[in-house]
């Protein structure tokens, strides 16, 4: 169709008409297009954002600590025992019972006490008992139980590590 301004104006303005007629339909479809396009960004721009927050997360580290049992006990009371005859090593439920009668083998006491730590390769051993004097029928005694140590790491980000 050909339009010729000067001589039909009428039939322009009939085609202008028409024309804005189907222009909100037009415009309608195009809002919905761009927001669903806008929902998909947000959406878009959320999930990265979450995963730059993770992804700047500091690694968090928690240390185990398990209590030996009594097998581990009586394995290491055997190997204390033999580093000095004058001190009576014991395997008990809840440590080990180091302890000597005769003052004079104080030394050796010591000794074997502080050799605790140094046979042991896996577990951390601490005090819950200690008398140096006049212990009740002993000259000293000591009560050392174990534990064992586990680091575990989560890294950045990852949920289930």
């Amino acid at each position: 169709m050909k339009l010729d301004f000067k001589t039909d104006s009428s039939l322009l303005m009939t085609e202008v008409s028409r024309m804005l007629g189907l222009a909100p339909v037009f415009t309608m479809m195009v809002a919905i297009i761009m927001l669903v396009l806008v929902v998909f960004s947000v959406q878009g721009f959320l999930t990265e954002t979450q995963k730059e927050k993770k992804s700047m997360e500091l690694p968090t580290f928690t240390l185990k600590k398990l209590p030996v049992g009594k097998k581990i006990y009586e394995d290491y009371s055997v190997v204390l025992a033999r580093l000095s005859p004058h001190v009576k090593v014991t395997a008990e439920k809840d440590g080990i019972r180091i302890g000597i009668t005769d003052a004079a083998k104080y030394a050796e006491f010591m000794f074997v006490l502080n050799s605790v730590q140094g046979v042991s390769k896996d577990v951390v051993w601490q005090a819950k008992e200690i008398c140096l004097a006049e212990c009740g029928g002993s000259a000293s005694t000591a009560l050392v139980s174990g534990i064992t140590e586990k680091v575990e790491v989560k890294l950045r980000g990852l949920e289930n590590e």
